[in-house]
């Protein structure tokens, strides 16, 4: 078994706190319970629009909130599917900043990974938040959690940072073209790879770009170099991919296979 994760993030959520009043009309509570309430609704409406075509519209549900952040996870059943849903993403977080913090100094970012539970991450059901007439609640833990949380650190608003592995299975998929990946740096991540930086991709939907403000361009080389940048090619990608799997073959003693769906 295979789980994508979302992660929903605001931006400026830490100064915006420390600065507004915590109650009453614009009121950070406010703000926060709006967030946590209408873009889960929102995101299975955008969902709906993307797979209306389609026999089954994929499920995506609440893993938990942490902090200022919402995690989904969802069971893609090909990789046409993973595109879809993270397109509908994309778009359901523009959709939300353009109709709830157009006069606010917050924005959202996402991060994407897969985890494989064949192995490596576990599923684990929570006997004391589950009830007898809904589905089990699950909590995830795991190597493969555990580097989608590092990764965050590398999102940035109006676009989404994804993992290797999701990368490759993107690679596979028929409408490709619908998005654009960018390989922005490679970065540390404390615990992953084995001190090894990892390669940092962003995704933008093909049809939109990315979406910075002026002053998010002056303040982050990433975002600097993702926009003088041309989106990475499928060779580009799988080699990062191919010297990841030699790296931790070589050095490690380490088969890393590809992340199946369904």
């Amino acid at each position: 078994m295979s789980r994508l994760f979302l992660s929903v993030d605001m931006v400026g959520s830490t100064q915006f706190k420390a600065t507004r009043n915590a109650k009453g009309p614009g009121g950070w509570m406010e703000i926060f319970r709006t967030f946590f309430t209408n873009f889960p609704l929102m995101l299975v409406g955008q969902m709906g629009f993307e797979f209306l075509d389609e026999d089954e519209t994929p499920v995506v549900d609440v893993w938990k909130a942490m902090g200022d952040e919402a995690i989904f996870t969802a069971q893609p059943s090909s990789a046409e599917e993973l595109t879809g849903i993270l397109r509908v993403l994309l778009r359901t977080m523009r959709l939300y900043e353009a109709n709830h913090f157009e006069t606010l100094p917050l924005r959202l970012k996402g991060t994407a990974w897969l985890a494989d539970f064949a192995e490596n991450n576990i599923a684990l059901e929570i006997p004391e938040l589950s009830s007898d007439d809904a589905a089990p609640h699950l909590d995830f833990i795991g190597p493969d959690l555990d580097l989608g949380f590092r990764l965050s650190k590398y999102a940035r608003p109006a676009s989404l940072v994804l993992s290797l592995d999701l990368v490759e299975t993107l690679l596979e998929a028929d409408n490709l073209s619908t998005v654009a990946m960018y390989l922005v740096g490679r970065e540390e991540l404390k615990g992953v790879m084995f001190g090894r930086p990892y390669p940092i991709v962003w995704m933008h939907d093909a049809e939109e770009g990315f979406d910075f403000l002026p002053w998010e361009r002056e303040s982050c080389p990433y975002i600097a170099a993702a926009l003088d940048a041309r989106p990475a090619s499928v060779e580009e990608l799988r080699r990062q991919i191919d010297d990841m799997r030699h790296y931790l073959r070589k050095m490690h003693g380490l088969e890393r296979p590809p992340i199946k769906l369904g």
